[in-house]
C-alpha cells in the first residue's frame, strides 16, 4: 500500500509491504526503510543514502536490560507497561539520559456515520482529538488481515520509538485504523487534529493484495553493516 501523509508543514509518501511474518515501511523522504519480523521481534533498518544497514532484536535488548544494572536505569521504563508477558524495568538510579516517551495506549475514538454521506465517518476521542475518515467497503477476510497488520505496526512503532526516538508511522493514523467500526471498511482518506497541534492527513494512493518479492525484506546486495550507536549499550 502507498500513502501520502500530509501535515501543515510537510508532505511525505509512505509505503507499507507485508509478506508472511515481515512488515516493511518505506519513508521516501528520509531515504529509509524499516523491516520488522513479528515472530522474532527483529528490526532491520536500511539507510539508502549511504547504502548501509543495521539490525537488532527486541528480546535481546529486553533481556540484557533486565540483567544489567547499568541498562536498568538507562532504560527508564518499559514500552509495554500493561503487557503481562513483559516485566517492567526497575530503574536503579535516576536517568541522566532519558529515553524517548512512547504511546502506551492509542487514542480511542467514538464514531458516527455522516448522515449526508454514508461512506464518511466522524470521530472524537476522550482527549479531544477529532478525526474524519472517507472509507470504502472491504471484504471480511481482508479487513481481518489488515487490522492484524495495523496492530503489529503499533507494536513495532512503539519499540522503535522507545529505543531510537524516531517515528515509524503516524501514531494518530494507527489510532484511527484500530478504532474504526467493523463495518466501516478501508479508509481511503483520513484527517485528524489534536488541540493546539497541526492537522494530519493520510490518503491511500494505491493498494495491491499480492505478496511482494521475498528479497524486499532483506538488505540489498552491496549494503554495508553499520553499528547503531543509540542501542550499542543495550547489547551483550
Amino acid at each position: 500500500m502507498d500513502f501520502l501523509w500530509k501535515t501543515d508543514r510537510k508532505e511525505e509518501r509512505l509505503s507499507l509491504l507485508r509478506r508472511g511474518p515481515y512488515i516493511r515501511i518505506d519513508q521516501a523522504a528520509n531515504l529509509f526503510s524499516l523491516i520488522y519480523n513479528l515472530e522474532l521481534q527483529s528490526f532491520l533498518g536500511l539507510e539508502h543514502l549511504d547504502a548501509h544497514f543495521w539490525s537488532f532484536d527486541w528480546p535481546t535488548i529486553h533481556a540484557n536490560a533486565r540483567a544489567s544494572r547499568e541498562n536498568g536505569w538507562r532504560l527508564r521504563s518499559d514500552p509495554f507497561p500493561d503487557d503481562p508477558t513483559l516485566l517492567p524495568f526497575t530503574p536503579s538510579a535516576p536517568s541522566t539520559s532519558p529515553r524517548a516517551t512512547v504511546f502506551h495506549d492509542l487514542a480511542r475514538f467514538s464514531w458516527f456515520r455522516d448522515p449526508g454521506q454514508g461512506d464518511r465517518w466522524m470521530g472524537r476521542s476522550d482527549e479531544g482529538e477529532q478525526a474524519e475518515v472517507l472509507a470504502t467497503p472491504l471484504e471480511k477476510d481482508r479487513r481481518a488481515f489488515w487490522l492484524s497488520t495495523v496492530q503489529q505496526m503499533k507494536t513495532l512503532s512503539q519499540i522503535f520509538h522507545f529505543l531510537l526516538g524516531r517515528e515509524a508511522w503516524p501514531e494518530s493514523a494507527l489510532a484511527v485504523w484500530l478504532s474504526l467500526p467493523a463495518d466501516s471498511g478501508m479508509s481511503l482518506e483520513m484527517s485528524w487534529r489534536k488541540a493546539g497541534e497541526e492537522e494530519g492527513k493520510l490518503r491511500l494512493l494505491a493498494q495491491q493484495w499480492t505478496d511482494p518479492p521475498a528479497d524486499s525484506f532483506t538488505a540489498p546486495k552491496g549494503y554495508q553493516r553499520e553499528s547503531l550507536e543509540e542501542i550499542e549499550g543495550f547489547l551483550p
